[in-house]
């Protein structure tokens, strides 16, 4: 093990788990009752940590980001796809999304069993990422709801979706493979087929409440060293770099049936597994009319600075104050004890439910 991926872990864990119990837990109210302010403050919050979690990776493992392809606005509704290497591929295209696309307004579509990890997945409910079941009749109902809250809130997100629903692995080939055969299709080497329902759903449902700008086609590779799961990142076998190629799609040249925008996904793939076949034999996107652009680089340094202070000087005080003040000792555990009797009746997700009703009232 490497020191880096001991403290990367530690530190990650630690700035997320106390940071919901002493950042979000006194927020949870305002969800409900001040639904706009909720968010708002939310967002804040999440984007702080997600800034220190750049960080770390970036400056204390070492990850440089490399982006190019097509311009892309931060002001827009978005529906984010991406190729799925790694397990962490939803934790390195933050990398992007801080200098091409707007943070604060990301969310995630996650696996239902990761809302429930204590601490981490505390927070990605408080972010109002959608956790999916893969039982189809009760991730329509939560895709659904999801979008309609986003609708009701005047908000503009910025989704990621993986089509092909879990990470690249020997197992998962496998399964791709069967699945060509079966169905009289090219078996892909750098990419899984997509599952092409979901997508659909999803930009069914982001036209039904008019939030859908345009599709941004991202392409993520690892030139030098994969980190496949946590075990990997715990031995500190982070990538050296982090490619990210962009093509932007507008709504309006999105096909508007159902049998097309399948058609039109599978076709995205294949070209994706082009790309990332010559990616791997080059070890970089070749871009001949890069019009990628990034914000101020020296502006994300700087708010990289500010999020490491922040969030260093809150670890060292939670720290002291549990060992010598009850009183928080006692919030933590009333936190903790919030959080685990609202994942058990469905997470915050119910609480967002809720706030969709209250919501009419500010339109």
């Amino acid at each position: 093990m490497k020191w880096e991926g001991i403290i990367f872990t530690f530190l990650l864990i630690y700035s997320s788990s106390f940071g919901c119990i002493f950042f979000l837990t006194p927020l949870i109210p305002f969800v409900y009752f001040q639904p706009r302010l909720g968010r708002w403050l939310m967002d804040q919050m999440i984007w702080l940590w997600q800034l220190y979690a750049v960080f770390l990776y970036e400056k204390i493992c070492g990850v440089k980001a490399v982006i190019s392809g097509d311009a892309v606005y931060d002001d827009e509704c978005e529906l984010i796809i991406m190729n799925h290497r790694t397990r962490f591929d939803w934790l390195f295209v933050f990398s992007y999304q801080i200098r091409c696309g707007s943070l604060r307004h990301f969310k995630i579509s996650l696996k239902e069993i990761l809302k429930n990890v204590p601490g981490p997945g505390w927070a990605m409910q408080c972010a109002g990422y959608l956790f999916l079941h893969r039982n189809w009749e009760h991730d329509k109902s939560t895709i659904s709801k999801c979008f309609m809250y986003f609708k009701k809130l005047n908000y503009k997100p910025q989704i990621l979706l993986f089509p092909e629903g879990t990470d690249l692995t020997a197992w998962t080939k496998a399964k791709s493979d069967k699945f060509a055969k079966a169905n009289g299709v090219e078996p892909y080497e750098y990419v899984l087929h997509p599952r092409t329902r979901g997508f659909k759903y999803f930009v069914e449902q982001m036209r039904d409440v008019n939030l859908f700008d345009s599709i941004i086609d991202v392409t993520v590779g690892y030139p030098v060293n994969i980190p496949q799961n946590e075990s990997d990142i715990l031995k500190g076998n982070f990538p050296k770099e982090v490619h990210f190629f962009i093509k932007r799609h507008k709504a309006l040249d999105i096909p508007s049936s159902e049998e097309n925008v399948d058609m039109w996904c599978q076709k995205v793939w294949k070209e994706k597994e082009e790309r990332l076949k010559k990616f791997y034999q080059d070890k970089k996107f070749n871009v001949k009319d890069n019009k990628i652009k990034l914000k101020d680089e020296s502006e994300i340094q700087s708010l990289f600075k500010f999020a490491n202070i922040f969030w260093s000087i809150f670890q060292i005080s939670t720290f002291i104050l549990l060992i010598y003040a009850p009183i928080i000792r006692w919030f933590a555990l009333l936190s903790i004890s919030i959080f685990v009797f609202i994942s058990k009746f469905g997470g915050i997700q119910v609480l967002l439910d809720s706030e969709l009703e209250s919501a009419k009232h500010y339109m």
